[in-house]
């Protein structure tokens, strides 16, 4: 019997072990599969589909990061959901330490895509506090990158900019795909704070380090950022290359919110470049988007482009519906800028109220200490003479400081008009002065206009000055919704402004200006307390060969001013001479 007992044991080591050897080794497959999720999608997703019927014979580690790269993958495709499920998934497995941190900043990603910024916050500081007492600066670093999406979707851009060189400092090259994001943000970081030129060269050096990194997406996405800082600068035929090599790039991983977001910019390039049938093409497959938040932007940009499809094409009625479309879309995402903004100082307030209770005990205690050394001690005349030197410093800094602070607001006070609060007219002339020298260095087009309300004077007289300082205000507020952030807006005086365009052309100008026309004429005045009409008068000028300063086209525009209230006003009007 002991015998019998004995051969039985053995045969059922020997059945063990040749399944042990026999079974596939899932975690060197689950590392190909996370380096592929960078690198190759399409393979990524074969990889998954054959794993997926093994799921049975994994161990709950292998599950946990099985679920979180499910989870990458569902990303992509903005299964958001989906995605989040996944990690949820991941998190009843117990998956390790720095798992557990790759599963949380995932979920910050999916709440931020969601605009469910509190979740987004509250996930973000339960891991940073988690991580703070770790020694290993790895998870530091991740923590930082996802912080970096954050200050993006928040516009601090200034924030952004600090962190990512944060990031820089503490990794130092040793992991490359974070060395990779924290370049890449930095640059983003630099052109949303319209530093064109040196984002272009970021955006370039993002690209070679994280493509010799074996990270294609992130080197996609900085071909991207190449692409607008050319946008931006006006240089458009090497930002229509760029983006049409980002789009390759991004329907190869099939991100389809990256995607969208370069037919935006493609479509209004393909118009500017009398390239209409392509514009039309990629503008009408956006503004088809269903309305999720995440497609407001590019459906905003879509319609922007079928609006001066339809203004070129004379359709004025239907410009203005599509006008009205992108203008909605404008108000969703500001209301929608306006909570995240809200939930991000509420978070940094409660944060500040922790900070300042740990502070505070830590000052108590501090104080009991110094009390109990100074019952043991002396006071010495050189102490007390070092404290006071110390005060009288502070209060020293702390009075050079609110000068400074002061200072800056006053200057700022006396750039901007009072009651509308865009720029008077000294401070913009002198910006516009600086934008026609680099206009000038580089050959290209500036356009001004000069904007008159019509019979203005009649507002104040029958309604009084409030409702004319509300008809300024409104008519102030409507343009600056439909501008680009480049061009330079100011009030002459009175009724009178004027709107600098560079790298505009002419006829881009008169799009521009028959769009406002027509925004202003649809202002609804019953929020004044009275009905009336507003109208505004248009006269428009561009750059000649031989003018070397605003002035002469600024009188040009005038002129075409002066033209269109003698035609009856209410009009745009491009300068001719046959005006003067």
């Amino acid at each position: 019997m002991p015998l019998k007992r004995l051969v039985y044991c053995f045969f059922i080591q020997l059945v063990f072990a040749c399944c042990v050897f026999a079974s596939p080794n899932f975690d060197e497959r689950l590392t190909t599969l996370d380096k592929l999720l960078q690198t190759d999608l399409p393979q990524a997703e074969i990889i998954l589909a054959e794993l997926a019927p093994s799921v049975s014979q994994f161990t709950p580690s292998q599950l946990a990061t099985y679920h979180t790269l499910s989870s990458i993958k569902q990303l992509y495709l903005s299964e958001l959901e989906q995605a989040n499920q996944s990690l949820d998934m991941a998190l009843s497995f117990e998956p390790s330490e720095e798992l557990l941190t790759r599963i949380y900043l995932y979920k910050v990603t999916i709440y931020l895509l969601q605009r469910n910024y509190e979740a987004a916050f509250s996930m973000l500081e339960m891991n940073l506090s988690r991580i703070e007492s770790y020694q290993d600066n790895r998870l530091k670093v991740a923590s930082y990158v996802r912080l970096l999406n954050i200050f993006l979707d928040l516009n601090a851009y200034d924030e952004m900019r600090d962190t990512a060189n944060l990031v820089l400092n503490i990794n130092q090259g040793k992991d490359t795909k974070h060395e990779c994001y924290a370049k890449l943000y930095l640059a983003v970081a630099t052109l949303k704070l319209t530093q064109y030129s040196q984002a272009n060269e970021l955006f370039k050096d993002s690209q070679i380090y994280c493509a010799t990194n074996e990270q294609p997406l992130i080197a996609n996405m900085s071909i991207k950022g190449q692409a607008q800082s050319y946008f931006e600068l006006g240089q458009l035929v090497l930002a229509r290359t760029m983006f049409e090599t980002a789009l390759i790039g991004y329907q190869e991983f099939r991100f389809q919110l990256e995607i969208n977001d370069v037919k935006a910019y493609l479509s209004k390039i393909y118009f500017y470049q009398k390239e209409y049938e392509r514009a039309a093409q990629y503008a009408d497959e956006l503004s088809k988007l269903n309305d999720d938040k995440v497609n407001q932007h590019a459906k905003k940009q879509a319609n922007e482009v079928l609006a001066m499809l339809a203004s070129k094409d004379g359709d004025y009625a239907k410009a203005y519906q599509y006008q009205l479309i992108a203008h909605t879309l404008d108000l969703q995402y500001l209301e929608d800028k306006t909570n995240k903004q809200n939930a991000y100082q509420m978070a940094r307030f409660n944060n500040a109220e922790t900070n300042r209770e740990n502070k505070s005990l830590q000052q108590e205690r501090m104080l009991m200490m110094q009390q109990k050394d100074l019952m043991l001690k002396e006071k010495s005349s050189s102490m007390m003479f070092s404290t006071l030197l110390f005060g009288v410093c502070i209060g020293l800094v702390l009075l050079l400081l609110t000068a400074w602070l002061q200072r800056n607001q006053f200057r700022r006070q006396a750039q901007r008009d009072g009651l509308t609060g865009i720029y008077n007219r000294q401070t913009g002339q002198d910006l516009a002065e600086d934008e026609l020298v680099q206009v000038l260095a580089n050959h290209s087009h500036f356009s001004v206009m000069i904007l008159d309300l019509d019979l203005f004077k009649s507002i104040n007289d029958r309604f009084g000055h409030a409702t004319g300082d509300w008809t300024l205000k409104k008519v102030t507020h409507v343009i600056q919704d439909i501008i680009r952030p480049t061009d330079i807006f100011c009030r002459m005086g009175g009724e009178e402004f004027v709107l600098y365009l560079p790298n505009t052309d002419p006829q881009a100008a008169l799009q521009l200006a028959e769009i406002i026309r027509s925004e202003v004429e649809s202002i609804n005045t019953k929020y004044s307390g009275h009905n009336f009409s507003i109208s505004i008068s248009i006269g428009i000028s561009s750059l000649d060969d031989g003018d070397l300063s605003l002035d002469p086209f600024l009188n040009r525009a005038d002129i075409a001013l002066y033209e269109c209230k003698r035609q009856g006003r209410n009009k745009v009007l491009i300068y001719q001479p046959s005006f003067a």
